[in-house]
């Protein structure tokens, strides 16, 4: 396996695994994101499994079958799925820091979990992005 691709499999592993938790034990993912489905509306605790499980573990799935299929797929089907989920954490780590500067004063959003959360989300997207920033930098 190429070095460029072991970061790749680890997050897109990491967000199977995070995915497939949450589909099964939607409480563990609600616990994660610190949310709740809202008493008032019924039908919301499926929200959990659907973003938090199902979405992640597909999304992330993909890049997996795409990196064991690579040589049939192509490279570029492996950088596609990798930049598309990427961004997804990307954008999260970025939404999260908007909220610590515009949300705090009135949220309390500047919290060490937020934080370590903004760190974890770049790592993932990044990591997630480096067969594209390999072939960008060749």
């Amino acid at each position: 396996m190429e070095m460029i691709l072991i970061p790749t499999v680890i997050a897109a592993t990491i967000g199977c695994f995070m995915g497939g938790a949450s589909l099964a034990v939607p409480r563990w993912g609600a616990s994660v994101v610190r949310l709740q489905a809202d008493p008032r509306w019924k039908g919301g605790w499926s929200e959990f499994r659907a973003s938090y499980g199902g979405a992640f573990l597909l999304g992330h799935a993909a890049i997996l079958l795409t990196f064991f299929m690579r040589s049939q797929a192509g490279s570029a089907a492996l950088m596609g799925t990798g930049f598309a989920m990427g961004a997804f954490w990307i954008g999260m780590a970025l939404g999260r820091v908007v909220s610590m500067v515009a949300d705090n004063q009135q949220h309390e959003t500047r919290t060490g979990y937020n934080l370590a959360a903004v760190g974890f989300e770049t790592i993932m997207g990044l990591a997630l992005w480096s067969p594209f920033l390999g072939h960008i930098a060749s």
